[in-house]
């Protein structure tokens, strides 16, 4: 299959433009969060901005224009969007690139998948500019970049396939997504609010249950491509989104020994003592987890008062409660508004709601029954995911 340089393969290439003020009366204005980086459309938070007449005809958006993501952060430079379709007069910020394509050589669908491919595969990042935070891949380099273009019907049949791959690969996605919220709707309608205030359920102070917390140790950073680390430390973010992410974590320098206290195990309850004032109190239950991981200084595991007694399925949905989680942010302390601090006294003495332990043995016991169907979901969800780029990378070949 031949290949083209972009360039030549596009009418007009342009910039947005940046604007600071708001106007509600104004015209909606495409910004980062409103591109997702699957290369879809997230219109949750729309910003309008002022704009004359003028600028409009400028800066709009017609239905078949490909928006390229050219300014932002490393993880994210070159997330791709279509524009399919319009319900009002629309421009975009200086974030990204207004792609026309010349109809009559490539179509904008089989483009804009193609460039969500190289953005997958982690192109952009490695062209890109960067800066401390931020990146960016120059229009010029962006339009040398070979195109594999086979005749115009090919590319329609391609981006056809893909459209419907991606749809099948989406609903699963969704699917996955509302089981992950069982977990959450099991413990209200077992517990309600959990608000002590409403008297449904004794109360008593979070050390009833809890009788201590275990942290790691702060370690020096260590160049992530050392292959002599055996040990990996984990960050913050493994527990931020109150699920375990075991990825998010770093080596530990290859000399370093451990003590036993410190490896992360199947079971444990991992909470975030110190964070941002939202994201403090954190909470995360490991479901299963690598041998080699070890707690940092900054993320506790909790120790049961009772192990015989523990849920720390029940513990886990408590503490994301909105009553637990003002608590926590009350008693959080720091001089930084965006760091802030809970020591163990403060936080085992926050009043929480005591159901007997059969009700909580019951939820954990439920719970596990959620997360057999959320692992054969997420198996589900991999296996697809594999296939969907299996398929992307036949179409770009020529295979299909």
């Amino acid at each position: 299959m031949k290949a083209v340089r972009l360039s030549d393969l596009i009418s007009d290439a342009r910039s947005g433009f940046a604007s600071g003020k708001r106007d509600p009366t104004g015209v909606f204005q495409v910004r980062m969060n409103n591109v997702t980086r699957g290369g879809g459309w997230d219109l949750a938070n729309k910003r309008y901005v002022p704009l004359e007449e003028r600028s409009l005809d400028r800066y709009s958006l017609a239905r078949g224009d490909v928006l390229f993501n050219a300014t932002n952060s490393p993880e994210l430079i070159g997330k791709t969007a279509l524009v399919a379709h319009l319900d009002e007069p629309t421009v975009f910020s200086n974030h990204f690139l207004r792609l026309r394509t010349d109809a009559t050589r490539l179509d904008p669908r089989y483009l804009a998948r193609w460039l969500q491919l190289q953005f997958d595969r982690g192109l952009f990042s490695a062209i890109s500019q960067r800066w401390v935070n931020q990146a960016s891949v120059p229009r010029d380099r962006l339009l040398t970049l070979l195109v594999p273009l086979p005749s115009l019907d090919a590319q329609q049949r391609v981006a056809r396939l893909l459209d419907v791959a991606d749809q099948a690969r989406l609903k699963r996605e969704k699917s996955f997504q509302l089981i992950e919220l069982l977990p959450a709707v099991l413990f209200r309608e077992m517990f309600g609010t959990s608000e002590p205030a409403e008297g449904t359920w004794p109360v008593a102070p979070l050390s009833a249950c809890v009788g201590g917390v275990e942290g790691g140790r702060s370690l020096a950073g260590v160049d992530e491509q050392d292959d002599k680390a055996r040990f990996r430390v984990l960050r913050v973010s493994a527990v931020t989104s109150n699920e375990f992410r075991p990825g998010e974590s770093r080596p530990a320098p290859s000399a370093y020994q451990p003590p036993p206290a410190h490896f992360v195990r199947q079971g444990d309850l991992l909470f975030s003592r110190a964070n941002t004032s939202t994201l403090v109190g954190a909470v995360a239950l490991v479901n299963e987890t690598p041998e080699n991981l070890l707690l940092p200084d900054k993320l506790w595991r909790i120790v049961w008062r009772d192990p015989d007694e523990a849920t720390p399925e029940f513990v886990w949905q408590l503490l994301q409660s909105p009553y637990a989680r003002r608590a926590i942010s009350r008693r959080a302390t720091g001089t930084s508004g965006s760091m802030k601090n809970i020591s163990a006294e403060k936080l085992l003495s926050i009043s929480v709601i005591h159901p007997p332990h059969a009700l909580r043995t019951e939820f954990a016991a439920k719970y596990r029954g959620v997360q057999a169907l959320m692992a054969g979901a997420r198996a589900h969800l991999d296996h697809l995911d594999a296939l969907f780029a299996s398929l992307q990378h036949r179409a770009f070949a020529g295979e299909l």
